[in-house]
């Protein structure tokens, strides 16, 4: 929420000269003029050393609103000492997660096979992807093809309301600590998510005595559903005092030795053409798994419209997680709820 904040109270004088926020918000942010722009010199470096890609999500009119810091994907994270344990090959579908979780579930014991946000509307893509859903059209750049109320939407989400068999779990209980904490414990032998989590559950594994993997979402009637790739974004405000000093911070932030520290403190992926100059990434078996999946990624739109989707797709989830809709109630309302934020701009 830094970009809304910024919003509000820059003009006050108040929020941070420098500030991080993803892609998607970047849009917005140029058209609500809170970003300064960062000037030639530092626009030949981004073209320089910054992926292609990323390039995109901070140009406009010639000009660059932020340097991309990092790029990343959800994957599917795997603890191969408890499917070792059971006997389990890593699952590359979804139906053999159902008949792996068969076998390992105990809900009494709130003993699940695997774990993710049912309620994101980010880590859900994958569900509509892999029954074809393009979110704004084949090069997700069409603003009036959203798209939302489609059989492809309807027939993911369908799926996507048959995994509740295998996670019997409220989408409000199912948050940060009871996913991504209990993987890190070695008490999950599948998680969902994405690089952020890469350094808390290297620790874990290191801690509770287990070893995991990362790699590429499991496929959903033989089609692998792409995620959204995303780019997190350094930007200086356009309200700052300090312009040089704040260009500077954010100048450090994309050198190599800025670069090192994120990808040593967070595990976040460098958004360089050449990640080799970070020392351990090349080498590192999970940014691996993390790019594989990468592979199967779209960029998330930068349209303003975008902001939108958000919210009204996460209600057509958390309504189906919950039985509260069926998939072509939830789809019909997503699409109205949709229009209805349009409207309010």
């Amino acid at each position: 929420d830094a970009r809304t904040k910024l919003e509000l109270d820059g003009p006050a004088g108040l929020g941070g000269d420098v500030f991080i926020q993803p892609h998607d918000g970047m849009s917005e942010s140029i058209i609500s003029n809170i970003l300064l722009p960062l000037g030639s010199d530092m626009g030949a470096m981004i073209e320089e050393r910054m992926l292609e890609g990323a390039v995109g999500t901070v140009k406009k009119d010639g000009n660059y609103y932020g340097v991309p810091l990092a790029t990343e994907s959800i994957a599917l994270f795997y603890n191969k000492t408890l499917l070792d344990e059971y006997g389990f090959e890593v699952a590359t579908s979804f139906e053999t997660i159902k008949e792996q979780a068969a076998v390992y579930n105990d809900n009494a014991a709130n003993k699940f096979l695997i774990r993710w946000e049912p309620g994101n509307s980010y880590t859900n893509q994958f569900f509509l992807t892999a029954a074809g859903f393009q979110l704004y059209g084949e090069n997700h750049d069409d603003a009036s093809q959203v798209n939302l109320n489609t059989q492809e939407v309807i027939d993911g989400l369908t799926f996507f309301q048959s995994m509740k068999e295998y996670l019997p779990v409220p989408y409000a209980d199912l948050n940060w600590d009871t996913i991504h904490g209990e993987f890190i414990k070695g008490n999950v032998p599948y998680m969902i998510s994405g690089p952020w989590s890469l350094a808390e559950a290297k620790t874990g594994a290191e801690d509770n005595g287990f070893e995991f993997g990362v790699t590429t979402i499991p496929t959903i009637n033989g089609v692998q559903g792409e995620t959204f790739s995303g780019n997190i974004i350094a930007c200086v405000s356009a309200y700052t005092q300090h312009p040089t000093e704040a260009k500077q911070v954010v100048d450090f932030l994309a050198s190599e030795e800025g670069l090192q520290i994120m990808y040593d403190v967070q595990g976040k992926i460098p958004a360089l053409k050449d990640a080799s100059v970070i020392e351990g990434v090349v080498e590192d078996p999970y940014i691996a798994g993390i790019l594989a999946q990468a592979e199967y990624s779209q960029p998330m739109p930068i349209l303003p419209e975008m902001s939108k989707y958000w919210g009204a797709a996460e209600t057509m989830y958390r309504s189906v997680w919950e039985g509260l809709a069926t998939p072509e109630e939830a789809a019909a309302k997503a699409l109205d709820d949709y229009n209805t934020a349009l409207q309010m701009t």
